[in-house]
């Protein structure tokens, strides 16, 4: 067996990208070997940083939006395909990652839009194509599978898009018979009517034929599933054990009970849940973090104002509600690491300062606070300031943007890699595996 050495080529994640090389002597850069250790979680510092290479400063407003409109587009899909909540959750997860990695062009989709433009390049670009390919691949994930054909009518109803309507890109058959033919530049065809024409009198069928919308729509997704794959390196744990994955409302469900927590206040953990899956806190904690600090911060909003028609409960009185918020040991109760708590609470509390109005909760609750006669957003704000000496994460290793530019995780990713050679993707956990190979490879 021929000896091996490793030349290092960068740094992902505290462990090395490398390339290797036969017989001592240097890889041929034609042929590069790239392995990359999966990373469920970044900091604040990094996705601001990955956010700038993507998505300009003027077009975030537009990015937002259509987030939001994304996520109700998602949500919908899900509830007419009857899918469990946590499918919406891996959903966002992924079309966030998306968008850290591939840059986010209103002008350009606008662009199409005007000009009806219908190829594969203006449905790669298209926010919720990319959402449809995001739930297609949380389907699998979460064991929830179905038919993607299923998945796009629903998702065509929604949208109101006729899937029978040919586009403008020519079949792959349609392109050989051309070729073959030598008519390739002789003809052409706007996408609508019956999507086939014939050339000249050779009696040829098919020749121009046109993708439908559907088609060209499985063509893209699939395309994309792939490249989303890479994104997310194959983990498919988002960031969970590998013996059992939970999701933050089941967490929640299983955190009130072991505190004992009425039904009123459970329904207000899982109203803020819904709002917060739908935004990046999901990329920066994880579950069992984001699950204790949603808890916190409704003990202490103690919302017996929340509107609950099908379902009376017992209120609990202050004190009460004060000894169950001081039994919480977050690390020997819950596993909870103190610092990720309190970094998603002051998460979840500048959410409701900011967009309170656009969240779930102003549905539940009234627009003035009985008990202060104030705008619910002051509450939100009232409990930041009590929280104002909380320990967060200092994020030394992105706080500057040359240690960022050393991660060669955060490079914008080559999805041809495994063309030009071959890449092997691992989970975090197989981090001590992976160095150990390092050691044997090296000696």
């Amino acid at each position: 067996m021929p000896d091996q050495s490793i030349n290092e080529v960068g740094t992902v994640d505290g462990l090395a990208d490398v390339e290797v090389s036969v017989n001592n002597s240097p890889a041929p850069s034609s042929v590069p070997t790239i392995t990359q250790i999966g990373r469920p979680y970044f900091t604040s510092g990094e996705l601001k940083y990955l956010h700038g290479k993507t998505i300009k400063v003027s077009q975030r407003p537009h990015y937002e939006r259509i987030t939001h409109q994304v996520f109700q587009f998602c949500f919908q899909i899900i509830k007419q395909m009857k899918f469990p909540l946590r499918v919406l959750s891996t959903t966002m997860n992924y079309y966030q990652r998306w968008y850290l990695f591939n840059e986010f062009d209103i002008n350009r989709q606008n662009q199409d839009e005007m000009e009806d433009e219908l190829t594969f390049g203006s449905f790669e670009i298209d926010p919720f194509i990319i959402a449809t390919a995001c739930l297609f691949l949380a389907c699998k994930n979460e064991d929830c599978i179905k038919k993607l054909k299923d998945i796009q009518t629903v998702a065509n109803k929604i949208r109101e898009i006729d899937d029978s309507k040919f586009t403008n890109e020519r079949t792959t058959a349609s392109l050989v018979a051309a070729a073959s033919n030598g008519n390739g530049n002789n003809s052409s065809n706007s996408g609508s009517g019956n999507g086939i024409t014939s050339s000249g009198n050779n009696g040829v069928a098919n020749l121009n034929q046109y993708y439908t919308i559907q088609e060209l729509q499985r063509k893209v997704i699939l395309a994309l599933e792939f490249k989303l794959l890479q994104i997310i390196k194959f983990d498919f744990n988002n960031g969970g054990s590998t013996n059992v994955k939970l999701t933050i409302d089941q967490l929640l469900i299983q955190f009130c009970k072991k505190l004992n927590i009425n039904y009123k206040f459970s329904l207000f953990c899982w109203l803020i849940h819904y709002d917060i899956i739908s935004t990046p806190l999901i990329l920066t904690v994880s579950p069992h973090c984001i699950a204790l600090a949603i808890i916190i911060v409704t003990l202490n909003l103690k919302p017996n104002d929340l509107k609950v028609t099908h379902f009376k409960d017992v209120e609990d009185n202050d004190s009460d509600i004060n000894k169950t918020l001081d039994t919480i040991d977050s690390v020997g109760g819950f596993s909870c690491p103190e610092i990720l708590v309190n970094e998603a609470i002051i998460y979840i509390l500048d959410f409701y300062i900011h967009k309170y109005s656009h969240s779930i909760l102003n549905n539940y609750l009234p627009p003035i606070d009985v008990k202060t006669g104030k705008d619910q957003t002051f509450k939100f704000m009232e409990l930041k300031s009590k929280f104002n000496d909380l320990k967060i994460l200092s994020e030394k290793s992105s706080s500057t943007a040359d240690l960022l530019q050393q991660d060669n995780y955060l490079n914008p990713w080559d999805y041809t890699i495994a063309g030009k050679g071959s890449t092997r993707f691992m989970t975090a956990n197989k981090r001590r595996k992976f160095a150990t190979e390092l050691q044997k490879e090296s000696t």
